[in-house]
């Protein structure tokens, strides 16, 4: 049963947990490798170098954005995207999300495995964040050298015909040259550390073995990209981050040599490096811990570990750091002979009072230089409890529950229709002026519980220990609420509503998570767990948690909450209701499982919320129970569309990337019609001392601007906003402002400091954000406006309280677009579809959603297609000559009588002329792929280009 990741971690926090320093590979990591060569080497590298832990895949804490924020982050907060110059920035609170057209980039495709949530779905060594449009042209293609004119090429990644070896000669992706290393590396760690997958592979690059695992090419072009793209620092500090997250390591950047002694040149020797002088162990493997999870009061249970050392010279003691009295190893003190040959170690759990433990194992002596620390966690309880569902996809999870050391056999019931709670809840949260502050529990179970079996716990701005307790007492019978009201509160009918005052608990500020736990275990939260100081998720209001959530859960969902204004609203405080369902639909009932404490089930539908208890069975002895579980399905991914096949004058085939949960797909084929303007404003006539003059129709105080990259991040100059109340008010555009953009950066300090974003609606003005300072790294905000707003300007407004603030590359798309469906959900099992009956040299779009069942996903992002023009038109179509510069195009062949627009992918307009001559130049310093359409008497022609 594969633990949770994010309970692992603050338990590694918690305990002190030993890590090594940046750079240096882990003494005697690499041991059992040496000596070997070829396939034997590589299944070695497999054994030694797996991940002993995942992040969850997507955004947030505890997913892979949280892992991007970790190790592939610039120093000015900016992301490193491989695959496109396009400058993005994290988010500068501790939200982890995700960020506006990037994606999670399996460089290895997962469609290659089949795409399923399989480890190697969710390893950080082979996912990168990546610009959403290249990934979906990059699609599942091999790597490759690309020959003739690319079909795309933005400067970092290119998509064309093959040229590389003598087999493949379909299109292929070329990373930059300062990157093909870091993809080759990549690639081997994939087949080496996953060579059970072979069965599955599906690429031109593979074979169904797990040696050589490559075909004849793709083995020369690793090695190739592997020898030309030495490793750099920047994959070294990237080692270390995942290194930090997972507890493996990549080995073809530790040891790039390796690669030839598995593939290349040396497959005939065998992998030696100087020998180890001093004491190490090759047993247990950093970052190696146990999680017994949740234990019966007075039962025992075991796990092992193998103790094993190289250069020992005298005994190893082991003990623990806390002395825990439920913990007993089988072992204190191991003569150096038998370290060396390896001896397994009993690590017994026989807890004797309910709780939540934590302690840690200390290795020690025979000559090690530094401890090794193995982390243990249980928890133990007098009652038959179902735990949470692991292991979670779109059509299943693991159930699980306590094992009973009596059991024979456990009875399985999973349902649809919660009738009652599953255990108590923490139903609301109130932070509101001063001292008032409140938190409220609510049972719904349909009986009393006993609430001495329950305690809160606090985490102090948003990070380390949850030490503030509060143990609970009393009862609290069905569909009443329990209330703990802050004792420093001044606020006569907030403290009529306690049931409780409490001093440290109750003190909490907006950042600090508090979690529910029943005899020790936890079982519910509010608030963000190791958030961080700067995100008050609660500061200054109510959170109810809506009345469908019939269930606790320890990982902290804001979509559960209902926000409310603390002003005038205290009367939802102290009471509290759920929606309950008036019938059972049975997936299972009662279904005997054997003498084991989990189960997996893959019948189920996504998004959907399903309930499960567990009945124990120890002759004629059922013990039920005590609670029920949720187990809430995942939704199936939104498709990644790739770049249309077979294009032609009149059809083209849509493709997209599979889904191995979705039993089908919905094909949605549109134009657009209509225009949006797209206009960039960069400040570069502005002055560093006035702040004048400023662009045409625009309006403010700005004190100057700033010239230096420094300041102005990327793209200087910026327009420099220095004292309390200067604003700056963009121009009056003649179409509605539907999305907008700008880089912000606050100078040296800015505490307390804010920018005002305010857009007119008519004659109102709207504030629609304002961002505080955090930190002095740029950073982009994007919004997206919904057409009824009629925005039509923006006002920037500085609220100083300390520093100054630049303002830069501020974008606005505004007009109307209608979207012409050509056809509308097209129902497909396959992922790709041909198109027919278009029109020639017509911009296209198309999007896909996956579906199961009743569950359709949210649609992909679009992919364009360009129709070519027909053969009758190829002499006009040929007519025009393109060359890109770095500062834009240049058309050639041109008559002086066309009208020229450029468009981007999402069909906004960015510029239109009328030249007079047979030559036009475009100015154009942003990179992308962009349409161009020339117009004249006889036609108009498009073509997509990229710069």
């Amino acid at each position: 049963m594969k633990p949770d990741l994010k309970k692992i971690l603050l338990s590694i926090a918690l305990l002190g947990f030993f890590v090594i320093s940046q750079g240096a590979i882990p003494t005697g990591y690499y041991y059992y490798a040496r000596g070997k060569s070829k396939e034997e080497l590589k299944t070695t590298l497999h054994e030694i170098s797996s991940p002993l832990y995942l992040l969850s895949y997507g955004s947030g804490v505890g997913y892979t954005w949280e892992g991007f924020y970790k190790t592939d982050r610039n120093p000015d907060n900016t992301v490193v995207d491989m695959y496109s110059d396009i400058t993005r920035s994290f988010s500068t609170s501790s939200t982890y999300s995700s960020i506006p057209n990037m994606a999670i980039e399996h460089s290895f495709p997962k469609s290659w495995w089949g795409g399923y949530e399989n480890f190697a779905y969710k390893d950080l060594f082979h996912l990168y964040p990546s610009d959403s449009y290249t990934n979906g042209i990059k699609g599942n293609l091999p790597l490759g050298e690309v020959v003739f004119t690319p079909t795309f090429d933005n400067g970092k990644s290119k998509v064309g015909q093959n040229g590389f070896g003598d087999f493949y000669f379909d299109n292929c992706f070329e990373p930059a040259d300062e990157y093909k290393g870091d993809f080759a590396r990549s690639y081997m760690y994939v087949a080496t550390i996953y060579e059970n997958l072979s069965n599955l592979w599906n690429s031109p690059m593979l074979t169904n073995t797990t040696y050589p695992v490559w075909k004849p090419w793709a083995i020369d072009l690793l090695l190739k990209w592997h020898a030309q793209d030495p490793v750099s620092s920047k994959e070294i500090q990237r080692n270390e981050a995942v290194y930090a997250i997972q507890g493996n390591r990549n080995p073809f950047i530790d040891h790039p040599e390796l690669a030839d002694y598995i593939w290349g040149k040396d497959t005939l020797k065998t992998f030696d490096y100087p020998a180890e002088t001093g004491a190490f162990l090759i047993s247990p493997r950093r970052r190696f811990q146990f999680d017994f999870g949740p234990i019966f009061l007075n039962a025992t249970k075991t796990m092992t570990f193998k103790l094993q050392g190289v250069n020992i010279s005298s005994p190893v003691t082991i003990s623990l750091a806390r002395n825990n009295p439920y913990i007993q190893i089988s072992a204190t003190n191991v003569h150096e002979s038998q370290v060396v040959i390896g001896q397994t170690l009993e690590v017994k759990i026989t807890p004797l009072s309910a709780g939540q433990y934590s302690d840690t194992i200390l290795i020690q002596g025979g000559g090690l230089t530094e401890i090794t620390k193995i982390p243990i966690r249980f928890a133990s309880t007098s009652d038959f409890v179902v735990t949470e569902p692991t292991d979670v996809t779109p059509i299943g999870g693991t159930l699980n529950w306590l094992e009973d050391p009596n059991a024979t056999d456990y009875k399985v019931t999973l349902y649809q229709g919660d009738t009652k709670a599953g255990d108590v809840i923490i139903s609301g949260y109130y932070e509101g002026a001063s001292n008032d502050k409140a938190l409220e529990l609510y049972n719904g179970t349909g009986g009393t519980v006993d609430l001495s079996k329950y305690s809160l716990k606090k985490q102090t701005n948003g990070a380390g220990d949850f030490v503030v307790t509060q143990q609970l007492s009393g009862s609290l019978p069905h569909n009443q609420t329990y209330v703990i009201v802050y004792s420093a509160s001044s606020n006569v009918d907030l403290r009529a509503k306690a049931a409780v005052l409490s001093d440290s608990l109750a003190a909490f500020n907006g950042n600090d998570a508090i979690i529910l736990l029943r005899d020790g275990m936890q079982i519910d939260a509010v608030g963000e767990v190791d958030g961080g100081a700067d995100y008050y998720w609660g500061e200054n209001k109510i959170l109810k948690r809506k009345i469908d959530i019939t269930h606790p859960t320890s990982h902290f969902e804001l979509g559960e909450w209902d926000e409310f204004p603390y002003e005038n609203n205290l009367n939802l405080i102290g009471n509290h209701s759920m929606s309950f369902s008036k019938s059972i639909y049975y997936i299972l009932n009662d279904v005997s499982v054997g003498a084991t404490n989990h189960y997996s089930v893959e019948i189920l539908d996504p998004a959907q919320r399903y309930l499960y208890r567990v009945t124990s069975s120890s002759g004629n002895i059922m013990t039920p129970s005590v609670n029920s579980m949720l187990l809430k399905t995942k939704p199936l991914e939104i498709p990644t569309t790739l770049e249309a096949k077979d294009v032609s004058s009149s059809s083209f085939t849509a493709n997209w990337e599979e889904d191995s949960y979705a039993t089908g797909y919905y094909l949605d084929i549109y134009r657009l019609d209509g225009q949006v303007i797209s206009e960039t404003e960069g400040f570069d006539m502005v002055s560093g001392t006035t702040g004048k003059p400023l662009p045409e129709g625009w309006s403010g105080t700005a004190s100057g601007s700033y010239t230096s990259s420094i300041s102005s991040w990327t793209s200087p100059p910026s327009i420099a906003l220095k004292n309390d109340g200067e604003w700056l008010q963009t121009k009056n555009y003649p179409g509605i402002i539907n999305q907008l953009d700008f880089t912000y950066k606050y100078q040296t300090g800015g505490t307390g400091s804010y920018l005002k974003v305010e857009m007119r609606n008519n004659s109102v003005w709207e504030r629609i954000d304002s961002i505080p300072f955090v930190n002095n790294s740029a950073a982009i905000k994007s919004y997206d406006f919904p057409g009824d707003k009629n925005y039509s300007a923006v006002k920037f407004t500085y609220k100083k309280v300390s520093g100054n603030l630049a303002l830069d590359n501020v974008s606005i798309n505004h007009g109307k677009q209608d979207t012409i469906f050509i056809h509308k959900n097209i129902y497909t099992t396959s992922n790709q579809f041909q198109i027919n009956d278009l029109t020639e040299s017509g911009v296209y779009y198309y999007q896909v959603r996956s579906t199961k069942g009743s569950y359709i996903s949210d649609s992909s992002e679009a992919m364009s297609v360009l129709t070519v023009s027909s053969g009758m038109n190829s002499n006009f179509n040929n007519k025009y000559q393109f060359y890109t510069l770095n500062d834009g195009f240049v058309i050639k062949g041109l008559n002086g009588q066309e009208s020229i627009r450029i468009y981007t992918l999402t069909g906004a307009l960015i510029k239109e002329f009328h030249p007079a001559d047979n030559e036009q130049f475009i100015p154009l310093n942003e990179k992308g792929v962009f349409v161009i359409q020339v117009s004249d008497d006889t036609g108009t022609v498009s073509y997509k280009v990229v710069k």
